[in-house]
């Protein structure tokens, strides 16, 4: 054995050189990259009026509906916490206005609203339907909103929707406003329309027919042929009291989930 070793001593040392030369020569192993930090967490105070299928409260108190549910997505993946306000939406707008409600829904981009709200990306189209008496129907139906007005008939509306220029036009700023019977509440439009106060409704077509369907009133409220288009509606959140880097990042996880089709399947579900 040790004459092996003498034998092979200069190849053995040179092959350990040679080693600990390769060994000195290697770079370190690259580090991973760092985990991403979690974004802060935050808390987002939601105004909501009931507006079935969009906002409600369940048998239980719990606050649901479409456009809930593409919320409490959004602030999840933004990191958010949400709590829910009730108000009537003229108020909520007023709240929204001086901070003392962060975030209402349905929003459509006004001048004077980008004054103290900022808009999220569009999340879903909006219409109107009209609404009269079943017994009216044959005599209205071939009426426009604005025949309507100027045929002395009178026209209920929620105060702080908007239905479009032309309508929002017609009902605010032209000698037909007096046709137009505001409210604070959509579903008082629709007790005025019973009582004879008003002779036709405006509101979003899933909401009166979910109203009709839950009162019962199949037959004695029905649908005008007259659809309006108001158009897309956002998320709005309050310049007095939302960081503009929370108002991205829900705008951020808004965009994500329209691409890969969630804010889709939410539309698709309640839509049947």
């Amino acid at each position: 054995m040790r004459e092996w070793i003498r034998q092979y001593r200069p190849a053995i040392l040179t092959l350990v050189v040679s080693s600990l030369i390769a060994a000195c020569n290697q770079q370190p192993a690259a580090q991973s990259a760092p985990l991403q930090a979690a974004p802060p967490p935050c808390k987002l105070s939601v105004g909501w009026d009931p507006w079935e299928p969009y906002q409600y409260a369940d048998t239980d108190g719990e606050i649901r509906g479409l456009d809930i549910e593409i919320l409490e997505l959004l602030a999840a993946d933004a990191g958010c916490d949400v709590h829910y306000v009730r108000g009537e939406w003229g108020g909520l707008l007023a709240q929204l206005r001086d901070g003392s409600v962060d975030v209402l829904l349905a929003g459509t981009v006004l001048p004077e609203r980008e004054a103290y709200a900022w808009f999220s990306a569009p999340y879903r189209e909006e219409t109107f339907s009209v609404f009269v008496r079943g017994d009216d129907l044959a005599e209205l139906r071939d009426l426009t909103i604005p025949e309507m007005a100027a045929a002395g008939k009178k026209v209920g509306i929620t105060e702080g929707y908007f239905y479009g220029e032309d309508i929002n036009e017609l009902a605010y700023a032209s000698e037909r406003a007096s046709a137009f019977v505001p409210a604070p509440f959509a579903e008082l439009n629709y007790w005025r329309l019973l009582d004879g106060t008003t002779d036709a409704l405006l509101d979003d077509p899933f909401v009166g027919a979910s109203v009709i369907r839950r009162k019962g009133w199949e037959n004695r409220i029905v649908r005008h042929p007259q659809v309006l288009r108001s158009g897309s509606v956002s998320v709005m959140f309050s310049k007095a009291s939302v960081d503009q880097a929370v108002f991205n990042r829900v705008n951020e996880a808004l965009a994500r989930r329209k691409a890969d089709g969630q804010i889709s399947a939410i539309l698709a579900r309640y839509q049947g």
